[in-house]
C-alpha cells in the first residue's frame, strides 16, 4: 500500500483536471423561437469552465491550479517513496478545488432561477411558453470535477499519517 496510496487521489485529480475543459454549461436558444430575428443565436453553445477562468478570471483559474498542483504533489511523492507526505497538501488542494467547483455551480443555478423570475416576468405577454432551465443547462463537466475532487479527499484521507504506521502495516501483512 505503500506506493497504491496514491493511485485515487492521482486519479481524482485527472479528472478534475480533465473535466476542467469539457463543458459545463450549454446554451441553447433554438427554443426561443427568434430564428429569423436574431440568427446568430442558432445552435447550441457550450462553455467550458476553461473559457470561464479566462474570460472572468475569477475562482475557477483556482481549481484549475488546485487540480495541477494535487497531480503534481502525487507524481512528486510517487517518486521519493514518501506517500505520507503528500497527505496535507493533497487533502487541502482537494478542499480548496471542491469547495470552489462547488460554490461556482451553486451560483450559476441560484443565477438561473434569478433570471428565469425576472425574464418570466418581462416576456410574460410575448413568449409566455418560454422556460429559461431549457435555455441554459449545466453539463457534465462541472460535475465531473466535483466528483474528480470527491475522489482525491478520498485518497488523500486513506494515505497513511506516517512511514511508522506504513512499517507497521507491512509487518502485519507479513505476519
Amino acid at each position: 500500500m505503500k506506493q497504491n496510496s496514491l493511485i485515487l487521489p492521482l486519479v481524482g485529480g485527472g479528472i478534475a483536471l480533465l473535466c476542467f475543459f469539457l463543458p459545463w454549461m450549454k446554451i441553447d436558444m433554438s427554443s426561443l423561437g427568434l430564428d429569423q430575428a436574431i440568427s446568430q443565436l442558432k445552435g447550441a453553445q457550450t462553455i467550458s469552465g476553461f473559457k470561464i477562468a479566462t474570460d472572468n478570471g475569477n475562482l475557477t483559474t483556482l481549481t484549475l491550479l488546485a487540480a495541477v498542483a494535487i497531480i503534481g504533489v502525487c507524481i512528486f511523492m510517487l517518486y521519493q517513496k514518501t506517500p505520507w507526505k503528500a497527505r496535507i497538501p493533497v487533502l487541502i488542494c482537494g478542499g480548496i478545488g471542491f469547495l470552489l467547483v462547488l460554490f461556482m455551480l451553486i451560483r450559476f443555478i441560484q443565477g438561473i432561477s434569478e433570471a428565469k423570475r425576472l425574464a418570466g416576468t418581462l416576456l410574460e405577454s410575448t413568449a409566455p411558453e418560454m422556460d429559461l432551465s431549457k435555455i441554459v443547462s449545466l453539463q457534465f463537466g462541472g460535475f465531473g470535477a466535483v466528483i474528480g475532487y470527491i475522489l482525491t479527499l478520498i485518497g488523500a484521507w486513506n494515505i497513511p499519517k506516517s512511514n511508522t504506521s506504513m512499517e507497521d502495516n507491512e509487518q502485519e501483512v507479513v505476519t
